[in-house]
């Protein structure tokens, strides 16, 4: 009686450590893999409009983030688009936006990249497509973040300027 339960706790302690091997075995393989964090896509959308009237289109500006890289080689674009209010208007893009890099770096805690954006716009008498106003830049800058440690990318917006003071660069649509 007494070999048997020596035996039973013998094998109950080698299944309690075979379990606690197995356990460390996994949470050992799980530290790898969230070091190497996957790039995500940040956009940052701004609605071209006026005070008085809905948005004019949508300008989006994209950044693959990959937080273990340097910003520098974070691949960026923007496109801009106008809706049937702007057509309406006589409003047009007379530039295609642009997006690029003013500054990157890194601390001990984060890296880095701030953006400028740009496209240029301009109005024309509707249907008629002239007279014209000259072109006029709508701009914007943002800085993104990616922790280091966890990972988190963060978009922090900065100032935004309109080719007038009619226009403004809403952030919701």
């Amino acid at each position: 009686m007494r070999l048997q339960r020596l035996a039973t706790a013998t094998a109950a302690c080698g299944l309690i450590a075979g379990a606690a091997i197995t356990v460390t075995t996994v949470q050992g393989s799980a530290a790898p893999a969230q070091q190497t964090a996957a790039c995500e896509n940040t956009r940052v959308t701004l609605y071209p409009g006026s005070w008085t009237s809905p948005r004019y289109g949508e300008w989006n500006m994209d950044v693959l983030v990959c937080p273990t890289k340097n910003p520098a080689s974070w691949k960026k674009e923007s496109s801009i688009e106008l809706n049937a209010t702007a057509d309406n208007l006589g409003l047009t893009v007379a530039e295609d936006s642009k997006l690029r890099i003013t500054e990157t770096g890194q601390n001990k805690w984060n890296r880095f990249a701030r953006y400028e954006a740009t496209f240029q716009s301009q109005t024309c008498i509707p249907k008629v497509g002239w007279p014209c106003r000259a072109p006029g830049t709508w701009k914007t800058s943002f800085t993104i973040t990616a922790d280091k440690r966890t990972h988190q990318v963060k978009v922090y917006m900065h100032k935004r300027s309109t080719p007038a003071h009619t226009y403004v660069l809403w952030r919701t649509p």
